[in-house]
C-alpha cells in the first residue's frame, strides 16, 4: 500500500483531498502541525492512530518518517447512501455484509472473496475498528475486492440505524444465541453483521439487531475462523435466495 511519510507531505496530501485510509502519529509527537493534521483529518473523516516507535518503524519499512505515516487508499469506496440507492434502484433485494472489528487482513480478504462469490451487494465496515484495506487484504481476496462495492463508515451503529430506516433487516451472529442459522429467513432485504473470532459482534450492535443467530456445530472447538463462518452463512443466504427466486418463476 502506498505510504505518505513526514509532516509536510501529509499536510499537502490532506489539502489536496487525497484518498487517505488511515494516519499514524508517533506517541508523544505534538505541535501546531499535529493539531492541523488532526483538524484536517477530522474534516475528511480519516482515523488517526497513535503508535509507538517500533510500530512506526515497521510501517515505514525503516524509512525516515518524522513520526508521521499515512496509508493511501488502494481501492475506491462507495458512500452508504449511494450503496443502498444503487441496489434499490435496480430492483435488487438488498444483501449486505457488515464487518465488525476485523483486525486480521487474511480473514478480511477471505471474507471479501466469499462475499463476492455468493453475490453480496456490498461490504460495510468502520476503518476505526477494522484493519485498513492493505496489500495483504487485496491479495487474500484473490481479486474479488475489485468486483464488490466497499463502504467505509465512521460509526457502524449509525450505519445500522440508517439501514433499518431504509427497511433493511439487521442480523448478527453470536455463538450463544438460541436461534440457529438453519431457522433463519434470509430472503428479506438484509445486512448481516460478522464479528472477529476473538471478540465477536459488539454488544451494542447485537442489541440493535432485529435477530441474532448462531452457526450450529457438533465438535468441541470453541469457534470457527471468522472467514469460514462468513462463508457458511453467505452460502446459506445464496441457497435460500436461489430457492425463493425459483418459486417466483
Amino acid at each position: 500500500m502506498p505510504l505518505i511519510l513526514g509532516t509536510n507531505a501529509l499536510v499537502e496530501a490532506l489539502d489536496a483531498g487525497k484518498a487517505i485510509e488511515k494516519i499514524y502519529i508517533q506517541s508523544g509527537k505534538e505541535g501546531s502541525d499535529i493539531s492541523r493534521i488532526y483538524r484536517l483529518a477530522k474534516e475528511q473523516h480519516i482515523p488517526i492512530v497513535r503508535a509507538d516507535r517500533q510500530k512506526m518503524s515497521r510501517l515505514s519499512g525503516g524509512k525516515k518518517h518524522q513520526g508521521i505515516i499515512a496509508l493511501l487508499s488502494a481501492v475506491d469506496y462507495v458512500a452508504l447512501e449511494d450503496l443502498v440507492e444503487k441496489v434499490q434502484k435496480y430492483g435488487s433485494n438488498p444483501n449486505f455484509l457488515i464487518v465488525d472489528q476485523m483486525n486480521d487482513p487474511q480473514n478480511f480478504g477471505a471474507i471479501i472473496r466469499s462475499a463476492e462469490i455468493f453475490g453480496v451487494d456490498g461490504i460495510i465496515f468502520s476503518i476505526k475498528d477494522s484493519v485498513p484495506v492493505t496489500d495483504q487484504v487485496i491479495k487474500a481476496s484473490a481479486g474479488a475486492i475489485f468486483h464488490l462495492d466497499l463502504c467505509k463508515v465512521n460509526n457502524l451503529m449509525t450505519a445500522v440505524q440508517y439501514l433499518r430506516d431504509c427497511g433493511i433487516w439487521i442480523y448478527a451472529t453470536s455463538s450463544v444465541s438460541q436461534k440457529s442459522l438453519w431457522e433463519m429467513d434470509l430472503s428479506r432485504p438484509q445486512a448481516i453483521i460478522i464479528g472477529s473470532e476473538g471478540k465477536g459482534v459488539r454488544p451494542l450492535l447485537l442489541k440493535n439487531s432485529d435477530e441474532v443467530f448462531r452457526i450450529p456445530q457438533k465438535g468441541k472447538t470453541e469457534s470457527l475462523n471468522a472467514s469460514v463462518a462468513a462463508g457458511i452463512i453467505l452460502a446459506e443466504v445464496y441457497k435460500q435466495r436461489l430457492h425463493s427466486d425459483n418459486r417466483m418463476l
